[in-house]
């Protein structure tokens, strides 16, 4: 399937794609959802759309979001597990979530701990530059004006950085991907970690089934030692693949 090859193999039920308003998130998981039949949720969509349709929770948030705030965890939580039960057994990809470090908790209490977090990752200029450059193309978002912008980014970091520690202490691998460029460049970096990785996986296959035919202590072992998700091999979920792309161009380890 497709997606074990772009996601080296290890299906996971929920991805996480996180990053700065203007990284790209929707752009990459449309791809992800097109090219590998994965769910794509995205957290700010299904509160633009409460707010389009006025319903009670859209008159609600409709005002924090055009401040540039987070909503509460609560709220967004509940909707993305509303959304979510439409969906079971499917790959999911949520785009833009977890926020902060409370929807992290909040989602892995009600909802399991995610398998996988992908983090695009560039300067705030280009993000700036982006969002502005929708705002003229895009004309409608209100939270697509320098002001806000601002307010949007500064939020962000402000979060960010707990909730991806947090993630990486609850061993979710979490994969850095360099989107300052083009769309394409990020889906090379993506594809270049399953060429990568689709080896490793297959080896930990192997390595599986000989476990399973020991006995449990064997494959509690193995389990361990692999950190649970062939990604580095090690406790070190963090996986920066900026340069992974020029390490497989020449080289074909399908």
């Amino acid at each position: 399937m497709a997606a074990d090859k772009i996601l080296g193999g290890a299906p996971a039920n929920v991805v996480l794609v996180v990053g700065g308003p203007g990284s790209g998130k929707g752009v990459l998981c449309q791809k992800l959802a097109e090219q590998c039949r994965c769910i794509h949720l995205s957290s700010g969509e299904l509160l633009r759309d409460e707010v389009q349709r006025r319903t009670p929770l859209g008159l609600e948030v409709g005002e924090i979001m055009r401040r540039g705030q987070l909503v509460s965890s609560a709220v967004i939580t509940a909707l993305i597990r509303r959304r979510m039960r439409a969906f079971p057994g499917r790959r999911v990809l949520l785009d833009g979530f977890p926020r902060s470090l409370e929807n992290a908790i909040d989602f892995s209490d009600q909802m399991g701990k995610p398998e996988l977090a992908l983090h695009l990752v560039c300067d705030d200029t280009i993000l700036m530059e982006r969002i502005l450059k929708r705002s003229r193309e895009q004309p409608g978002r209100s939270d697509d004006n320098i002001d806000v912008a601002l307010q949007r980014l500064r939020t962000y970091h402000k979060s960010h950085g707990p909730t991806l520690e947090w993630l990486r202490e609850c061993h979710v691998p979490v994969i850095n991907l360099d989107c300052s460029g083009t769309p394409e460049s990020v889906w090379d970096q993506l594809v270049a970690i399953g060429r990568l990785m689709r080896p490793a996986v297959q080896i930990m296959e192997k390595d599986l089934q000989y476990a399973a035919k020991q006995d449990n202590s064997a494959l509690g072992d193995l389990l361990n030692n692999t950190g649970g998700f062939v990604v580095n091999h090690n406790n070190d979920t963090n996986y920066n693949v900026s340069k992974a792309t020029d390490n497989v161009r020449n080289a074909d380890v399908a």
